[in-house]
């Protein structure tokens, strides 16, 4: 699966270095930038708050899959640092 994003997010590295400031006040404004590096897409800043949101459906994703698991495979218990420890979560 490849993200679409628009041109409008994306910032060339060397530019994000110089303006790190500015870049983190666009990124609480609009979400998220795209850093690109030698025009390739490189990295993606997102604000704190999206980035625990994200990691936070994470978490609840692997929790439903693990249920899902445990009702086909008899019910083994898995405690909770092991499935995040096995996911890298």
């Amino acid at each position: 699966m490849q993200t679409a994003y628009r041109r409008d997010e994306i910032v060339a590295s060397s530019h994000a270095s110089k303006h790190l400031g500015e870049l983190l006040d666009r990124v609480k404004r609009k979400g998220r930038v795209v850093l690109s590096r030698k025009n390739r897409l490189e990295a993606v800043l997102v604000s704190v708050e999206n980035y625990e949101e994200i990691i936070e459906d994470l978490e609840h994703l692997v929790t439903a899959l693990e249920i899902g698991r445990r009702k086909t495979a008899g019910g083994k218990r898995i405690s909770w640092d092991t499935l995040k420890s096995r996911h890298g979560l």
